[in-house]
């Protein structure tokens, strides 16, 4: 069973389009291995005061069993983006990366520890 993804619009109004992109960037996460519990995205204008002048950032948060992995927009210097959907791809492809990582990591374990099974005999 998939999960629903769930949004949170913090300082922007909210938008169908958006809703909707996000929710089906959400869906596409269940393509990269891991069964998720959880999904979580908060898209938010920035405050004026924030170091990189661009306005706007997306957070998404996962649950996977035996794991959390949170994803953000934000680019190495801090800053964000001025496009609301720009935001929203990277944060998809950073949490696409950790969920591949993820299951990378845990499929090499299975490996490992079945071919020291396999040494056993």
């Amino acid at each position: 069973m998939r999960s629903a993804t769930t949004l949170t619009f913090r300082h922007i109004d909210y938008s169908s389009a958006l809703e909707s992109r996000a929710c089906e960037l959400g869906q596409r996460l269940h393509r990269y291995g891991e069964p998720i519990t959880h999904c979580h995205m908060t898209l938010e204008r920035l405050r004026s005061g924030h170091v990189s002048g661009a306005p706007f950032a997306v957070q998404i948060d996962l649950a996977v069993p035996g794991a959390r992995i949170h994803a953000d927009s934000l680019r190495h210097d801090g800053a964000g983006h001025q496009d609301i959907y720009v935001a929203l791809r990277d944060a998809f492809n950073n949490a696409k990366r950790q969920l591949q990582e993820l299951h990378s990591r845990r499929f090499r374990l299975i490996v490992r520890d079945s071919l020291r099974g396999a040494d056993a005999r």
